[in-house]
């Protein structure tokens, strides 16, 4: 019995590991990539929440290879945006402003609050709500 290749015994395969994406599958990972970025989210963090490898998670960013379609409702999902607007079939409902590396820094401690039992949560809040009451008075 003879052997053949996966890439001779299924075209679609071949395609996919040999041909470059077409420029949809491009847009789509840079739109990705762009959404991840402004929601201050590192690949790490997107990819422990996918339960998916960093490299795979690599080739989808650069667009080398093409996303699976219930991944693609998770990202969505995870990124707080529709499907329709991650492949770009609609445009964003809002355009989120760039973060600088420090606004992004304290976002992820925000973020990282929600972890937080519900009465240090309440204590955090009553302390920003107190600084920035004293940064308007001064």
């Amino acid at each position: 019995m003879i052997h053949e290749p996966a890439s001779q015994r299924d075209p679609a395969l071949a395609d996919e590991n040999r041909q470059p994406m077409s420029e949809r599958t491009q847009k789509i990972a840079q739109r990705l990539t762009r959404i991840r970025q402004q929601k201050a989210i590192s690949q790490r963090e997107f990819c422990a929440k996918l339960e998916v490898s960093q490299p795979m998670m690599s080739h989808y960013e650069r667009g080398e290879r093409r996303i699976p379609s219930d991944l693609l409702a998770d990202m969505a999902e995870i990124l707080g945006v529709t499907t329709d607007e991650l492949i770009g079939l609609r445009a964003p409902k809002k355009n989120t402003p760039e973060m600088d590396a420090e606004t992004k820094k304290l976002w992820k401690k925000f973020q990282k609050m929600s972890q937080l039992p519900e009465h240090d949560q309440r204590a955090v809040i009553r302390l920003i709500n107190s600084l920035s009451r004293a940064k308007v008075s001064a």
